[in-house]
C-alpha cells in the first residue's frame, strides 16, 4: 500500500517539477526538486525504487532541455544539468544503500529472533525431556574420577540422602557389599572405554534398607573420544527381585512340603523310636565300656539327624509370626542363653551391649532367627572367639548387629548366602541363613552379612520402630 501512494506521489511530483522547469527559463533551482522524490523513497520498502525515480527524473531533465531551449549558453545548460543529473543519482545511491541496509538489518533480526525462538524451544524441549526423565528415572551425574556432580528427586528419596550429603561423593556411599570386585571392574573397564554398561545392582539405602536398580551407565566423550562425565539412569527393581526370590521359595517350598510330609511319617517316628532305645541301652551298661560310648554316640548321630528334619519342617511350613510387645534384650538373652547348651560353642565367647529397645516380635521366632545366625558366626570362627552383640536405633529401625571374628565370607560364596540348601559345612542343610532372613521378613524387617571393620563378618538384622 505504501509503495502504490509513493508511485502516485511521485509521479505527480515528477510531473509538477517538470512542468514548472519548463516556466521558468533558469530552471536550476526548480530541476534540484527533482531530489525530493528520491528522498521520499528512503520510506518505500523496495530498495531500488529511488532508481526508478532517479531514470525519471533524468528523462524529464533532458526532455526539458529540448523542449524548451534555455536562454542561457547550451554549455552552461548542459553542464548545470549534468551536476544535478550527478547529484540526482548520488542521492539515488545513498537511499538504495541505506535501504539494502536497513533490509539487511531486518532480516538479520529476523534470522536472530527465529535462531532465538528455535533455541528457547531446543530448551523447552531439553528440559521436558529432562522432567519426563526425573519423573521416571534415577538419574546421577558423576565426573570421570567417579565424583557425584549431580542426583535427582528420586535418587535423593530412594537412596535416603539428602542432595548436598551426595555431592562429591562416589556411588561407594551406596555399596551394600553383595557384588564381587569383578562386577565393578568390568563396569569401568565398560564405561572407560566409551561404551554404556548395563546391569542390576543391589544398594543400600542411608537408613540400612537395601534396594535394586537396573542401571545404565552412558559416558559423554570429548572431541578426542575419551569421556569426561558419566550418566547413571535407574530404574527401581526391588519389588521385582522380591517377587523372583519368593517365587524361588514358592518352588522350593512346593517340592519341600511333599519330602517334608514324608519326613514327618517315615522318618522322625522312627528316629524317636531308634534314639529311645539307643537310650535305654546306655543306661544298661557300664559307662567305662566301649558299648556305653558307641550307644551315647548313636544317641549323639540320631539328635543330628532329627534337628536336619526339624530345620526341613520349619522352612516348609513356616508359620505366621504373632506380635507382642518384647524387650529385645529379653530376646537376646534366651537366645545366648540357648545357644550356650551346645557343647561345639564351648570355646566362644558373647558379649552383649546393653539396650533397652522394645520391639514388636514374636519372640519364639525371632530367637529362632538369631540363633541360626549365632551358630553361623560360631561356625565361621571354627568354635573359637567371640561374638558381639550391639543393637542401635537410626530413624524408622532398630537395629540389631551380630559380629563375629571370622575370616569373612569369599566373594563366590556371597551371592548364595541366602538360597536354600546352599552350603559350605559337610553336616549343614543350607536352610539355617533362608529360615532366618524368612522370619525376619515376616516381621517386616531385613538381614544382611556383611564385611566387620578389622574383619570377620557382621548380621545386620533391621526391624521395624513401630
Amino acid at each position: 500500500m505504501l509503495t502504490r501512494h509513493f508511485a502516485v506521489l511521485a509521479t505527480v511530483l515528477l510531473v509538477g517539477i517538470f512542468l514548472a522547469s519548463l516556466e521558468l527559463s533558469a530552471g536550476y533551482s526548480v530541476n534540484t526538486l527533482y531530489l525530493f522524490p528520491i528522498l521520499l523513497a528512503i520510506w518505500v520498502d523496495e530498495p531500488r525504487t529511488a532508481f526508478r525515480v532517479a531514470v525519471a527524473s533524468t528523462l524529464l531533465l533532458a526532455t526539458a532541455t529540448f523542449v524548451r531551449p534555455p536562454a542561457v549558453s547550451i554549455g552552461a545548460t548542459v553542464f548545470s544539468r549534468s551536476v544535478i543529473a550527478i547529484n540526482i543519482w548520488l542521492a539515488a545511491f545513498v537511499v538504495v544503500r541505506y535501504r539494502q541496509s536497513q533490509a539487511r538489518q531486518r532480516a538479520d533480526a529476523t534470522a536472530r529472533a527465529a535462531a532465538e525462538s528455535a533455541l528457547r524451544r531446543s530448551d523447552k524441549n531439553l528440559e521436558d525431556m529432562r522432567y519426563a526423565l526425573d519423573q521416571s528415572a534415577i538419574v546421577a551425574t558423576t565426573d570421570v574420577d567417579g565424583a557425584i556432580t549431580y542426583v535427582n528427586d528420586k535418587f535423593c528419596e530412594i537412596a535416603g540422602y539428602a542432595r548436598d550429603e551426595l555431592i562429591g561423593r562416589t556411588h561407594r556411599v551406596l555399596n551394600s557389599g553383595l557384588h564381587p570386585p569383578d562386577l565393578f571392574r568390568d563396569m569401568y573397564e565398560t564405561i572407560t572405554a566409551g561404551q554404556a554398561w548395563r546391569g542390576e545392582l543391589r544398594n543400600r539405602a542411608r537408613d540400612g534398607r537395601l534396594y535394586w536398580v537396573d542401571t545404565t551407565i552412558v559416558p559423554f566423550l570429548d572431541d578426542r573420544g575419551r569421556p569426561y562425565q558419566y550418566t547413571a539412569i535407574q530404574s527401581d527393581i526391588t519389588e521385582r527381585k522380591r517377587s523372583e526370590a519368593a517365587l524361588r521359595d514358592q518352588e522350593a517350598l512346593a517340592q519341600l512340603g511333599k519330602m517334608a510330609a514324608i519326613v514327618a511319617h517315615e522318618v522322625r517316628n522312627p528316629l524317636a523310636g531308634i534314639r529311645g532305645a539307643m537310650q535305654v541301652v546306655g543306661r544298661r551298661l557300664a559307662a567305662s565300656t566301649p558299648e556305653h560310648a558307641i550307644a551315647r554316640e548313636v544317641v549323639a548321630r540320631v539328635d543330628t539327624l532329627n534337628g536336619i528334619v526339624e530345620d526341613l519342617l520349619l522352612f516348609a511350613r513356616p508359620r505366621q509370626p504373632v506380635m507382642t510387645a518384647v524387650p529385645i534384650a529379653t530376646i537376646i538373652a534366651d537366645t545366648v542363653s540357648l545357644f550356650a547348651q551346645d557343647p561345639r560353642v564351648a570355646a566362644v565367647g558373647v558379649r552383649i551391649e546393653p539396650t533397652s529397645i522394645v520391639v514388636q516380635a514374636d519372640a519364639e521366632q525371632l530367637k529362632l532367627a538369631l540363633l541360626n545366625l549365632l551358630q553361623n558366626g560360631a561356625q565361621a570362627m571354627r568354635g573359637r572367639g567371640t561374638i558381639a552383640i550391639a543393637t542401635t536405633t537410626a530413624g524408622e529401625w532398630h537395629e540389631l548387629r551380630i559380629t563375629d571374628q571370622g575370616d569373612g565370607i569369599p566373594d563366590a560364596v556371597r551371592a548364595h548366602l541366602f538360597e536354600p540348601f546352599f552350603t559350605t559345612r559337610h553336616h549343614g542343610t543350607g536352610l539355617g541363613l533362608v529360615t532366618a532372613r524368612r522370619v525376619i521378613e515376616a516381621h517386616g524387617g531385613s538381614v544382611t552379612l556383611d564385611p566387620a571393620p578389622g574383619g570377620g563378618t557382621v548380621a545386620v538384622v533391621r526391624l521395624p520402630a513401630r
